[in-house]
């Protein structure tokens, strides 16, 4: 059986679409507690807010970057459809999706540690979902020279 083979561009659309589904399933868990818990705890929201600066500015959005690059670098017009992630990064995603539910089944975080974590690190993940579906949307990015592709937003 031969591997369903897509388009580069729509790659984007892929990864968006995961991108954006694992960040809304993360500030399900994150935000009802966030928004629980903030009445009586204010310093939550700060909090999330810097988790979320953290991994949308230095975790998330570099990978952005480096996924379009790779996918936009490959020689070929149509990919494996899995072929949005390297290796390594659905190495990373496994074990950050099973570190995750081992920490929340295991109880050894206390809910207000999960609400501003899970709140931020979930919004940082759907926002850069949604930079994926921009390179969806302008379908010419992965034909733009390497220099350009750095100034994505």
């Amino acid at each position: 059986m031969r591997a369903v083979h897509v388009p580069k561009n729509q790659l984007m659309l892929i990864a968006g679409l995961v991108w954006c589904a694992a960040g809304g399933m993360v500030s399900m868990i994150g935000l009802p507690l966030e928004f629980g818990l903030a009445p009586a705890h204010l310093v939550l929201i700060p909090l999330a807010a810097v988790i979320f600066v953290v991994f949308y500015v230095f975790v998330f959005s570099p990978l952005v970057r480096k996924h379009t690059g790779r996918i936009r670098a490959r020689a070929e017009d149509r990919l494996p459809f899995w072929h949005f992630f390297n290796a390594s990064s659905w190495a990373v995603m496994a074990v950050m999706m099973g570190g995750g539910m081992a920490l929340r089944l295991s109880h050894l975080m206390p809910d207000w540690m999960i609400a501003f974590f899970y709140s931020g690190l979930g919004l940082a993940l759907f926002l850069c979902g949604v930079r994926f579906l921009g390179v969806f949307a302008r379908k010419d990015l992965l034909t733009l020279a390497p220099e350009r592709l750095r100034s994505d937003p």
